[in-house]
């Protein structure tokens, strides 16, 4: 399997969203415009050895009422990364913002992994990027604060997304920062400290004084050559662990390991093989759903886990037959694949049903 850090880019064309105006004799004379979405660069500036990073901005019309934290994989652009997702699209009708860090790319061949690989990874295999108040996750909330104080967030609203090396540093920061991130998404990422984390326990002792129960919503394609369903598997054994141990500070099974619920979708398609566009990219891989004949979507199975107090804590996707790529997604990138399904409603969602617990309050209490 090709190193984790090789990932290709979801290279496809930015169309930012905006929020439409409303007409000048619609209005009061005496009534100020009403504020359009934005989507602008940033920089935020030099702090530790990790330096300074760009990040895109997008603020919907309007104060938003949540921020989604949006981490791209290796050789991806935050734009590239906009579009391939759609986020913006949905944070104008929902009325979130969307901030997209992005890993700094030199030519210093002398620190070839400064830059994660020189092909714009997060350095989430790197021990000096794994932990708090350091490096890149130190970085990444550095950035997540600025925004959210600047644009008013609600601190129990704050999320984090990624993919591929994205999704492995969101991992990271579920584990380092669970007081600031109330809940995490990680599309075909793999466990803590470089996906050895397979019980759970090195992600607990991350957490430290800030230890809780952290929601989170795991995607994988079930046929992905990058990061495959045992990879997927490990972090999905290793969070429950870690919430585990984090609920009552023993691991002793108060959060199962298998899932209350588990829903199939889109298996009831009549595939017609050969009658579709077999997707291949640029990099090779391929998006094989329409050579199968898939009609819009991938089969895909949604598996939901509780804590004891029967409360959802984790989802678990797997999608049938889909290759290392975010589904959904318009245009010719690399890792990107035109059938579903809607992965990024649906880590929304999550991530709406699921904020900052009130300290003594079940998890599944908003």
């Amino acid at each position: 399997m090709a190193p984790r850090w090789q990932v290709g880019a979801l290279a496809v064309a930015l169309v930012a969203a905006t929020a439409p105006f409303a007409h000048a004799t619609s209005r009061p004379a005496d009534r100020a415009a009403e504020p359009t979405a934005s989507f602008t660069q940033h920089t935020y500036p030099a702090s530790g050895s990790s330096g300074a990073r760009d990040y895109w901005l997008y603020l919907p019309g309007g104060r938003p009422r949540a921020l989604v934290v949006f981490l791209h994989g290796c050789n991806m652009t935050a734009e590239q990364t906009a579009a391939a997702t759609r986020f913006n699209d949905l944070a104008a009708r929902e009325r979130f913002a969307v901030v997209y860090p992005q890993q700094t790319v030199t030519t210093n061949s002398s620190a070839p992994l400064a830059d994660g690989n020189g092909v714009g990874c997060w350095n989430w295999f790197l021990p000096d990027d794994q932990s708090r108040d350091g490096g890149e996750p130190a970085t990444i909330a550095g950035i997540t604060r600025l925004v959210a104080t600047t644009q008013h967030i609600n601190p129990r609203r704050i999320y984090v997304d990624g993919i591929s090396a994205g999704a492995d540093m969101a991992v990271i920061l579920g584990a380092t920062y669970p007081d600031l991130f109330a809940s995490v998404a990680a599309l075909a990422g793999c466990a803590y400290r470089t996906c050895g984390d397979g019980t759970g326990e090195l992600t607990h002792q991350a957490m430290g004084a800030h230890a809780r129960v952290v929601p989170m919503f795991i995607e994988n394609g079930t046929a992905d050559t990058l990061n495959n369903m045992a990879m997927a598997g490990t972090l999905l054994s290793s969070w429950l662990g870690a919430d585990d141990l984090a609920d009552n500070g023993a691991l002793d099974g108060s959060i199962s390991r298998q899932p209350a619920d588990e829903q199939s979708y889109q298996f009831d398609q009549t595939p017609q093989p050969g009658s579709g566009d077999l997707c291949i990219h640029n990099n090779t891989l391929t998006c094989p759903g329409g050579a199968i004949g898939f009609q819009g979507s991938y089969p895909y199975t949604v598996a939901t886990y509780r804590d004891g107090a029967g409360c959802d804590v984790l989802e678990f996707w797997a999608i049938h037959g889909m290759e290392h790529a975010y589904p959904d997604s318009p245009g010719d990138g690399p890792y990107t694949d035109p059938l579903g399904p809607d992965i990024t409603t649906a880590a929304w969602r999550f991530f709406a049903a699921h904020p900052m617990p009130v300290h003594g309050h079940p998890t599944c209490q908003s």
